[in-house]
């Protein structure tokens, strides 16, 4: 199931690419060898496009589900108190703890995390930590780890230059989900009217290439009983090839 998303992108473009070289061979062949020639190259195209996606998606890494249930995780942890981010952390540590039956848990010390000799430093929030912002975490003595959303590229050459371990929203995202202490209801922006230049967006977004495909579908369809076909050819091949676009390259 992992890789039913790349099959279905695949299949995709065989048969969108079959149905519109069958309707464009068929003026120049025969009827038997539009079909055999489509199918030829309708199926080399789509084994070259299986293999470029494939390995697209390996260099990925994670997937764009996950990708969004991180992003939402850490607009939770900013939108929450320090107080009750401390408490969601030393709870899924100590679970993990516990796990692996190690003696030393997590406990709450001021505004940072105590696991032995380990301190640990949160700072949640919608922007990127800043190099000035870790200084004063390079001071502090021991071993020393720092969870925030992001960090800016000058925090992560300064924390790697002093040995201090970096946990942004999808190292803290997956050490919740482990642990099994993710909140059922995770704090959100409230929402807002959509504006017209919205409503519009949405038009090219990748859930949006079904409707497109259908109807450059159709039109192609038709155009193999109509007696003027070209215009449904070329419409519907405007419309397949728009929807290839979106499926493949839209917004998110």
């Amino acid at each position: 199931m992992k890789n039913l998303p790349l099959w279905t992108d695949t299949v995709f473009a065989f048969f969108s690419l079959f149905l519109l070289s069958f309707c464009l061979l068929r003026f120049s062949l025969p009827a038997v060898g539009a079909l055999a020639l489509a199918l030829f190259l309708s199926a080399g195209a789509a084994t070259l496009l299986h293999l470029f996606l494939r390995r697209r998606r390996k260099k990925k890494g994670l997937d764009e589900d996950e990708r969004e249930k991180v992003r939402r995780f850490a607009i939770h942890l900013a939108l929450d108190s320090p107080a009750h981010n401390a408490d969601l952390l030393a709870k899924s540590l100590n679970v993990l703890q516990r796990q692996e039956n190690a003696g030393t848990y997590a406990e709450i010390s001021d505004d940072t995390l105590q696991c032995g000799q380990q301190t640990a430093f949160l700072k949640f929030r919608f922007e990127a930590i800043t190099a000035d912002e870790l200084c004063p975490v390079l001071r502090r003595e021991g071993e020393k780890t720092f969870y925030a959303a992001d960090f800016t590229e000058e925090a992560k050459k300064l924390a790697e230059a002093f040995n201090v371990k970096l946990q942004g929203a999808r190292e803290v995202y997956k050490l919740v989900s482990e642990s099994g202490c993710m909140p059922q209801t995770l704090l959100a922006p409230p929402e807002h009217k959509t504006s017209f230049k919205e409503k519009l967006s949405r038009r090219i977004t990748r859930r949006a290439w079904r409707g497109y495909a259908l109807s450059g579908t159709m039109l192609l369809l038709f155009s193999l009983v109509t007696v003027f076909p070209l215009y449904y050819i070329i419409s519907g091949g405007i419309l397949l090839a728009f929807s290839a676009f979106v499926r493949f390259f839209g917004k998110k």
